[in-house]
């Protein structure tokens, strides 16, 4: 009987609040980041300083939107734009920030920090029937482990690990996917230790990354072998999986291990970067639309789902248009085909499957405890993915 009331209890509510607030539309949260572009370097010289000041911003602000385009789109992409005007472009800009200016009396020179829209560019974009990158990926903590050899022991909160301090130390920006690091507080060393990382102890990593406000975990273990050091990623769960292939690359000592370390994190760092680029970059001059109806037991269960819609790149916006007897009905508004919808919702684990009326069922897939690190597992076509191999690295003197 407790149960029963219970259910209904919860279908009254969820029908209530969608009643109340009437049918809503969602649309995947963007990072200001990725439509950013900072330390532009401005430099004109004109017949006098305003004519020079008004020149170099024009300049600027075109530099820093080709710097968003390379960014979210593919490399011909800027050969297939429409040459922007001044007034148009400004039109794209959210703010600017201006420093380091110095004058003559007929030059103009400033640093530039620029965001601009993000619905505007992407307006842009479709009106020119152009691929995109919609949306920034999910907050990553990274855990660097250190091996001072391949038969050394591992290590991560040890003083001595100029790996982690690399990561601490980064001067190389994610625009599409934020990361974090741990700092090594003692609360952080009293979560999680290297041996629970090695086995696979989600729970642990999990309630670290809450701390910094991550939703993933990515290991980043560096290796290294006399002069050469080998760096391996891999996600620890399994969601961050389906996003983030296996990866490993080496590299040899440059100059120092602290300029090594640093290359290596820069790597790293672009290497997500350009996963995320890949793998998220959609077409959107071409539209459809379907009805799901997706069962949930209480609120939570539709935060879960609405969180994981948010993240699939090929959806533009959907509607919760009504909710009765522990079931929502929402309308998807998506790009490309399909097919495609639906592996990238498996991907977020999510599951769309078609009823005998053509109606749609979204339903949640449980999230699994992922493999330990550095476990024996059979390849599949997502494992192990190679960057780059030492021997095509360029040739560094120790």
């Amino acid at each position: 009987m407790k149960k029963q009331f219970f259910r209904f209890f919860i279908a009254g509510a969820l029908w209530l609040c969608c009643m109340m607030s009437g049918p809503r539309s969602y649309a995947a949260p963007v990072d200001s980041k990725m439509f950013s572009a900072s330390n532009v370097q401005i430099d004109v010289t004109a017949e006098n300083a305003a004519a020079a000041r008004e020149q170099a911003m024009q300049d600027g602000q075109k530099k820093a939107l080709m710097v968003v385009m390379e960014r979210i789109t593919p490399a011909y992409v800027a050969e297939q734009l429409p040459e922007l005007v001044p007034d148009d472009i400004l039109n794209f800009v959210q703010d600017i920030s201006v420093s380091n200016e110095k004058t003559s009396a007929v030059r103009y020179m400033a640093t530039l920090d620029v965001r601009f829209n993000p619905e505007a560019v992407r307006e842009l974009l479709r009106q020119n029937d152009l691929p995109y990158v919609r949306t920034s990926g999910k907050p990553l903590l990274i855990l660097p482990i250190y091996k001072r050899s391949a038969s050394a022991t591992p290590i991560l909160w040890e003083e001595e690990n100029a790996w982690l301090r690399a990561w601490l130390n980064r001067t190389a920006e994610s625009y599409m996917i934020p990361l974090f690091v741990p700092l090594g507080e003692l609360s952080d060393v009293q979560t999680l230790n290297v041996d629970q990382i090695l086995r696979g102890d989600l729970s642990a990593a999990q309630e670290l990354a809450k701390r910094y406000e991550a939703e993933g975990i990515l290991i980043v273990e560096l290796i290294r072998s006399g002069q050469t050091f080998t760096v391996k990623g891999r996600a620890m769960d399994e969601a961050t999986a389906s996003e983030i292939p296996n990866f490993t690359f080496s590299l040899p000592l440059v100059k120092n291990t602290s300029a090594t370390f640093a290359r290596a994190v820069t790597k790293v760092v672009d290497h997500l970067e350009g996963v995320w680029k890949s793998e998220q970059m959609v077409q959107f001059n071409e539209s459809a639309s379907l009805v799901a109806m997706a069962p949930v037991s209480d609120l939570k269960q539709w935060e879960t789902i609405k969180g994981r819609l948010d993240r699939i790149p090929l959806i533009s916006s959907y509607y919760l248009q009504a909710a009765r007897s522990g079931v929502l009905q929402l309308t998807i508004f998506f790009a490309e085909s399909l097919e495609r919808l639906q592996k990238e919702m498996n991907k977020r684990m999510l599951s769309l499957t078609v009823l005998p009326s053509g109606v749609f069922k979204l339903t949640t897939m449980e999230q699994l405890s992922y493999l330990p690190f550095g476990a024996n597992v059979v390849p599949s076509d997502k494992e192990e993915k190679t960057m780059m191999p030492a021997a095509e690295e360029e040739n560094a003197s120790p």
